[in-house]
């Protein structure tokens, strides 16, 4: 079965989509905000996220695109469900043009909410859904976009149409390196035989993933630990610290 992160800032909604997926088997960790999402992602390994738009704070689209802009791919690829109460059409052309897999609004059945996620689960499927969503988006959007100018006039309700600002204008990097001069050459030399090695491991494979299978250990222990060096690096995110690593950047690591 398969972890899930479910990200709702209503109780009664994550709790009723808690028990229908643990029925399944499925483990399921709920996040009420989107900063708490971000980081249980950035300790944990997960199948999947069904995510809320509405929410305090970070709301759901700035947590979809922090996740498809994460420079660990295990993390970009996770697949996103909206489940939300809006249902406007240009919500769903954005959640589709942003990353997400599906878009499934309040309130939604049970059996459609399986359905969506077992297609979500299956091996591979994220790229091609979230191609798919993209492309449906794009030719929504651009039916809409003809239809004003055969018509001279807007054709969502007679409100203009929101400006997608992702689009024209694509977003940095969620978490953007730090440079070389950021990381203290005496942090590091005050880091421990066991996490220098986790740091070259890192800098050598493509994934967290695979640094965690050539050490021999969990995914979530070698996160667990590359928080530990962040903190001790003053490195803000351990996306961040992967970052600096496989550039290169870490003063003395390919020496120690």
């Amino acid at each position: 079965m398969a972890r899930v992160l479910v990200v709702d800032d209503e109780p009664d909604i994550a709790k009723l989509v808690r028990i229908t997926l643990e029925m399944d088997g499925h483990e399921v960790t709920v996040a009420s905000d989107g900063q708490s999402a971000l980081d249980l992602v950035d300790e944990n390994a997960y199948d999947a996220v069904l995510l809320d738009l509405t929410m305090p704070g970070m709301d759901g689209f700035d947590v979809l695109t922090a996740l498809k802009s994460d420079p660990e791919p295990s993390t970009a690829s996770i697949p996103v469900i909206l489940l939300t109460a809006r249902s406007d059409q240009m919500d769903r052309i954005r959640g589709g043009i942003e990353g997400a897999a599906f878009y499934l609004t309040k309130p939604f059945s049970g059996s459609d909410l399986r359905a969506h996620l077992g297609r979500a689960l299956q091996d591979g499927a994220e790229p091609e859904l979230r191609r798919a969503a993209q492309r449906a988006a794009l030719e929504q959007l651009a039916r809409i976009e003809r239809a004003e100018l055969q018509g001279g006039e807007d054709v969502l309700e007679g409100q203009a149409r929101p400006r997608l600002t992702r689009l024209d204008h694509p977003p940095e990097p969620r978490r953007t390196a730090p440079g070389p001069a950021q990381i203290d050459a005496e942090a590091v030399a005050s880091l421990s035989d066991k996490q220098r090695e986790l740091l070259r491991v890192v800098r050598q494979t493509p994934t967290v993933q695979q640094a965690a299978a050539e050490l021999g250990v969990s995914r979530s222990n070698v996160y667990a630990s590359l928080r530990r060096i962040a903190r001790r690096l003053s490195v803000p995110s351990v996306p961040e610290l992967v970052s600096v690593a496989r550039q290169g950047a870490v003063p003395g690591l390919a020496e120690s």
